[in-house]
């Protein structure tokens, strides 16, 4: 496992996804603003219209932007928050965030004045209320430019000493705010993610959240990663550029968790197959962009739990090995493949046909793999389904209630063949409850899960299955 405790490298190009009414900071930031007339509103005092007017000076270049902000940080600060409490023009408001937005990415270091002041005053000021208010905000604009604020504002560990009232108040800015990232994720169906406004912002903010340890740390505390594989999973079935995008910032942001060692225990764990989706992912895009943090991801699970393993079971071996001749012109690429190619040649040689099936059922995502169709592997290990107090008969069992027409298929094969070959499999299969789930299964809407299903019944129905063969 990588180092989880350091920041990660935050492309800005990722975090800023152009959607439909969506616009770009080089938009936002094209227009004149008024400052003289929000001076005379007493929205901002004439001090602060000089600090605005130093900024304005220097739009084009957010290092020298970012220069100027550290040498009154705190005055800074008081004028940003001046701007989001005081102004209610959309794009003035817009203007506000891309400009901080572009200063924070050209030197980070600037978002600490907003912990400073939450600080310095004992939580008596804190700027980043009227930034949380932004994301109810109806243009997608600035919610998007507010999440991606807050979670850089968050990310940061509080100073040492801090009084505890004051860690109290910016741990719960970040639970606060990683709550609501997967709280905007869940609001819309995976199916329809790709072109939503609301979804954009979310992952923004995800992305920008999990760059730092301390973000994915509150990431996975608010049960982030269930969402993150429903689009993953959503969103690699098609190739529009719309879902490219989403698959692409989802992965980043699974690449970014993957950094934290709980969170690439639950990965390797996922119920949803994620080893395997990685996989089937990397094998079917031609999206560099896509392959590049899929692979990196992998990588970054090597070595947790059975990853391993469940890697080779969902054969990203002969996929590496075609990825291998091909040309990349990300120079990443073909490193991680080698990586990954000769970390998992020992595993490949080391699984023999049972541990390839076991590990696969342990999965719960069944494939049509050469194990549930060999006369061979049925004959040699139909014993084995009686280890450790019949667990592989109980797994077998349990996914009979799976909601995936090829599992359920597969499985039904599976029992059938473990009663053709196990001496004792029917008694075995029925004593773990099979023939009630088995005889619901019957009712399956799809052809070939019935006809797994009804071999399976009709196997545990008749105690010599030979005669039935011969019937």
């Amino acid at each position: 496992m990588p180092d989880s405790s350091q920041p990660l490298i935050y492309s800005k190009s990722s975090a800023s996804v152009v959607r439909t009414a969506a616009k770009t900071n080089e938009d936002a930031l094209a227009i004149d603003v008024p400052w003289t007339t929000f001076a005379s509103a007493g929205i901002i005092t004439s001090d602060q219209m000089g600090l605005i007017y130093s900024l304005d000076e220097k739009k084009s270049n957010p290092s020298l932007q970012s220069g100027i902000f550290k040498e009154d940080g705190v005055a800074y600060v008081a004028l940003f928050t001046a701007f989001f409490e005081g102004i209610n023009k959309d794009e003035v408001i817009g203007y506000a965030l891309a400009m901080l937005d572009e200063i924070t990415f050209a030197d980070t270091r600037v978002a600490s004045f907003f912990t400073k002041v939450i600080v310095d005053s004992k939580g008596a000021t804190d700027p980043l209320k009227p930034l949380f208010k932004l994301l109810s905000r109806s243009t997608p604009f600035i919610v998007e430019k507010a999440a991606t604020m807050m979670a850089k504002l968050v990310g940061d560990p509080p100073p040492q000493d801090c009084p505890p009232a004051v860690v109290a108040i910016l741990d719960g800015h970040l639970s606060k705010f990683a709550q609501w990232v997967v709280t905007a994720m869940k609001e819309v169906h995976p199916s329809e993610a790709a072109d939503s406004e609301k979804t954009s912002a979310a992952i923004s903010g995800l992305q920008a959240l999990v760059s730092t340890a301390r973000g994915r740390t509150a990431a996975l505390a608010a049960d982030a990663l269930p969402p993150i594989e429903a689009l993953v999973t959503a969103s690699s079935v098609s190739h529009s550029s719309s879902t490219v995008q989403l698959l692409y910032q989802t992965l980043f942001a699974l690449w970014s968790l993957s950094y934290s060692k709980e969170a690439a225990l639950e990965m390797t764990n996922s119920k949803v197959g994620l080893i395997a989706k990685l996989v089937e992912i990397i094998k079917g895009s031609q999206k560099e962009k896509v392959i590049r943090v899929a692979l990196s991801t992998l990588r970054n699970l090597q070595g947790v739990g059975k990853s391993n393993d469940m890697m080779v079971v969902n054969g990203l071996m002969p996929v590496l090995e075609v990825l291998q001749v091909r040309k990349f012109a990300d120079e990443d690429i073909p490193e991680d493949i080698d990586f990954l190619h000769h970390s998992l040649q020992s595993n490949l040689l080391g699984l023999t046909s049972w541990d390839v099936y076991k590990t696969e059922l342990e999965s719960g995502q069944l494939e049509w793999s050469p194990s549930h169709k060999s006369e061979h592997f049925w004959k040699d290990n139909h014993k084995a389904f009686e280890a450790h107090d019949c667990a592989a008969i109980k797994q077998l069992v349990a996914l009979l209630s799976s909601e995936d027409p090829k599992v359920l298929a597969i499985v039904c094969s599976d029992i059938s063949e473990l009663i053709k070959h196990h001496p004792e499999g029917r008694r075995l299969v029925v004593q773990y409850g099979a023939k009630t789930y088995a005889m619901g299964v019957l009712k399956h809407p799809d052809p070939t899960v019935q006809k797994h299903a009804l071999t399976c019944v009709q196997r545990m129905m008749v105690i010599n299955w030979e005669y039935l063969n011969r019937s």
